[in-house]
């Protein structure tokens, strides 16, 4: 089973928790293998070891699924990417735009109506500009109204965060619990197969035939022991006939 992007760094934590604690250093010492290679074993077996707590991992992925509300998010009118708005609809949209294209429809007809009022042209033509300018006016003036109050109210919907809007305290209390399921499960895991790689790795050697080791030890036990006679010299014994002491000239006058 492989792990998702987002929780290989939870399995490294996992592994180097496991790595630092009392017992697997106490074996590590009596043993002579090294934490970096139990830390690269444990790497190497992350699928196997992630097996082990497969059904708590899928527990704890479908409980985060519910909890970010994933399917619920629709993309925003800035483009794709993180820009996400939740719950936005026509409505917010209409509540916002309704009155700026009413009052910059008003201010264009009321100019062009005053205008031509002024240079006496087209009479006809200028009141009904005019007319359409105030009823664009009162149109917007309410819709501004009413969109203020709608943006006001999303804004109050939303203060709190939206993931806390989609998701209680109770779900996330549940999801707290279904990982803190997955990763108690998880250290048993890489402790189990940590544990085996530490029994199969034979002890380091206690001595040998080499200086220092259990050749040189004996020797010495040897030399101490109490049967240990050294050899014995005797000096020649130049008084008896069968010695003879070197011969030495005799000079002459």
């Amino acid at each position: 089973m492989r792990l998702r992007d987002e929780d290989r760094a939870t399995y490294t934590a996992a592994l180097d928790d496991v790595i630092g604690s009392t017992e697997i250093q106490r074996r590590l010492a009596r043993s002579g293998v090294k934490a970096s290679q139990l830390r690269v074993l444990g790497l190497a077996e992350g699928p196997r070891v992630a097996s082990t707590a497969e059904r708590e991992y899928r527990s704890y992925l479908a409980l985060r699924q519910r909890a970010r509300g994933e399917a619920s998010l629709v993309p925003s009118l800035s483009g794709p990417g993180r820009q996400q708005v939740y719950g936005a609809g026509l409505l917010p949209v209409l509540a916002v735009l309704t009155p700026v294209l009413a009052i910059s429809a008003a201010a264009l007809f009321l100019l062009l109506g005053y205008g031509l009022r002024l240079a006496d042209s087209a009479p006809a033509v200028a009141g009904n500009l005019v007319q359409a300018g105030w009823i664009s006016l009162g149109i917007g003036a309410p819709a501004a109204v009413v969109g203020v109050l709608g943006l006001y109210r999303t804004a109050s919907r939303h203060r709190g965060g939206v993931p806390k809007d989609r998701r209680d305290q109770g779900l996330t209390a549940e999801l707290d619990a279904a990982r803190a399921a997955w990763l108690r499960q998880l250290h048993e895991g890489i402790r189990s197969l940590l544990l085996q790689h530490l029994d199969r790795s034979p002890p380091p050697d206690a001595g040998g035939n080499g200086p220092g080791g259990v050749g040189a030890g004996n020797d010495e036990a040897a030399v101490h022991s109490p049967r240990f006679t050294s050899p014995r010299y005797t000096r020649p014994d130049f008084g008896s006939p069968e010695a003879s002491g070197p011969d030495i000239p005799t000079l002459r006058g």
